[in-house]
């Protein structure tokens, strides 16, 4: 945007501007420019070219030494002005009216009305001082110069009475293609001219005008429908909209605000499907915009509805948008695209979602399911206990009591752990305890269940573990190694336990079938299912015991001997 302090001229007279360029040019044209007051009207011109130039491309406010560059080329036209150098001028001045994008009808009325001004002005007054042959037969005599003169101030005089809003997002850009093909058309049409009425004694400069554009006429009809037939349907067009790829400011904007992923990242994909319409109903020339998922997720409507639409249909959304005026075709280009980015960000938004819900759902299982287990665990403990105390003879009550006593509470204290759990999911504690009284717990949980314990300790029995990995580990293993036992009646189960100054090493075997290789290469890394019951228990313990700097996995898989060993790392 402009400064506030360069900013001369509301930008809603630009009309008014143009018409004051115009008016001054042509008044410029009745006198000879040997006089003083042709020169002074040019100088005013100018003037208003300065103050006209922001409006129809610059951002920024011209600095100092463009201004100083820009009087030195006044100055010097002004000194050595001519017919020729007014001719230049003013097919620049088409040239330049002639590339504007514009999307207000009224705006591109006013821009038709200077170009046909300016083309009239440039055939009827300045070529014909310059093409004054005296072969030529027929001249404006028959015409009186009064009319030549004012009438066609009427031309931009009536761009006096039309006026614009504050608006700048539409005079940005200026398509030099365009601009440039109808420069070089007005000098074909004009030496083309000069042609004919110098090669035939008989031809009159109007009729040459008038020749010469049918003849360019002619010539591009042909060009167009030999370029269709040879190149295809549409190429033609694609050749003269390639201006059409370069996005203007308020387009610019609008994808800048959206790639940016603090912008939407709090929001949901409904919300930030809705606040992208929003954004795109601040465009000047967009009404409103109404909109339906294709897969039923939702429609909505923003803005009012105008007779010009256009409809687009995405991937996963049909979009109407409302327009105030025409809809031209490099709007519909850019429109189209912007709805189709803002599709791809929505179903992105959608999948991460959908991702986000899958990996909640995933740690609700994990924690369930892990829980469950450990609960199993705890269950089995009991009916040990049970087994325990109903196998006990009553001479032997005396034992039943200390085990009972050594175990209950260990038993409410896992308990306890296991519904801090439940509550607290995310917090992973451990409690350490002594190797040895950790060790003669295990020994008294499984007593009587047939299952050799081997220990080596090396002056290191008041080593701490983690209580409730171990636990885990060992109950999981047992428990598995149990039940492998009911389906492999000869099995026999050996656990060792080794402990040094700087290793402990828990290691549980047995002397049943080895495990499936398809199971033992994703064991410890996903979730399983097999009759063997290997399946949510290892995984747990296996990131349980990463997380607490240990190392789980199966150090040996053969035929009557397969062992897990769990140590610290």
């Amino acid at each position: 945007m402009f400064k506030n302090t360069t900013r001369f001229i509301s930008p809603k007279h630009e009309h008014r501007l143009l018409a004051f360029i115009l008016i001054t040019l042509h008044l410029s044209l009745w006198w000879n420019f040997e006089d003083i007051l042709p020169r002074l009207l040019l100088v005013s011109h100018f003037i208003f070219v300065i103050l006209w130039q922001p409006l129809w491309g610059r951002r920024e406010p011209l600095s100092i030494k463009d201004m100083l560059l820009l009087s030195m080329a006044i100055i010097t036209f002004i000194i050595f002005v001519n017919n020729w150098l007014i001719a230049i001028w003013q097919i620049m001045l088409i040239g330049l009216l002639g590339g504007r994008d514009l999307i207000r009808p009224k705006d591109r009325f006013a821009n038709m009305l200077a170009i046909v001004f300016l083309v009239f002005n440039l055939f009827i007054i300045n070529f014909y001082q310059l093409v004054l042959p005296e072969n030529s037969i027929s001249y404006w005599g028959e015409i009186d110069d009064f009319y030549i003169k004012y009438l066609l101030l009427l031309i931009p005089a009536s761009l006096l009475f039309i006026s614009t809003d504050n608006s700048l997002e539409h005079r940005y850009h200026i398509d030099f293609f365009h601009g440039l093909t109808l420069s070089l058309l007005i000098i074909i049409i004009a030496l083309g001219s000069l042609v004919l009425v110098y090669g035939n004694i008989h031809a009159s400069y109007p009729s040459a005008v008038f020749q010469m554009s049918l003849l360019v006429a002619l010539f591009i009809l042909s060009i167009a429908w030999l370029w269709t037939a040879l190149a295809g349907e549409g190429r033609i067009e694609q050749l003269w909209t390639q201006h059409l790829f370069n996005i203007s400011g308020s387009f610019e904007r609008w994808l800048n605000t959206l790639a940016q992923p603090s912008n939407y990242k709090a929001l949901s994909s409904k919300e930030f499907i809705e606040v992208g319409f929003q954004q795109l109903c601040t465009l000047p020339w967009v009404s409103g915009i109404a909109w339906h998922s294709l897969q039923g997720r939702g429609e909505g409507h923003l803005g009012e509805e105008e007779k010009h639409c256009m409809v687009i249909v995405s991937q996963t959304i049909e979009v109407t948008v409302y327009s105030y005026y025409r809809i031209s075709s490099s709007h519909h280009f850019h429109m189209q695209l912007l709805i189709q980015l803002l599709d791809y960000f929505h179903q992105t938004k959608l999948r991460e979602e959908t991702f986000a819900q899958k990996a909640h759902l995933q740690a609700i299982y994990e924690t369930g399911a892990k829980l469950t287990h450990d609960i199993k665990n705890l269950l089995q403990i009991l009916c040990n206990i049970s087994a325990i105390i109903e196998s006990s003879q009553p001479v032997d009550f005396s034992n039943t009591q200390r085990i009972l006593q050594g175990q209950m509470p260990h038993l409410t204290l896992r308990l306890k752990r296991t519904l801090d759990k439940l509550e607290k999911p995310a917090e992973l504690t451990y409690l350490n305890r002594e190797v040895k009284i950790w060790w003669t717990n295990l020994q008294a949980r499984y007593r009587n269940r047939n299952i050799h314990f081997h220990t080596l300790f090396t002056e290191a029995e008041n080593t701490l573990l983690p209580e409730d990995l171990f636990d885990n580990v060992a109950d999981n293993l047992l428990e598995n190694a149990l039940a492998k036992r009911a389906r492999e009646p000869n099995l026999q189960i050996e656990v060792s336990l080794c402990v040094t100054q700087k290793q402990v090493q828990f290691t549980v075997c047995d002397t049943g079938s080895k495990i499936p290789d398809e199971i033992v290469n994703v064991l410890m890394t996903q979730v399983v299912s097999s009759k063997e019951g290997y399946g949510i228990g290892l995984y747990q313990a296996a990131k349980q015991a990463t997380h607490a700097g240990y190392r789980f996995f199966i150090c040996s898989n053969l035929e009557n001997n397969v062992c897990f060993e769990i140590n610290n790392i």
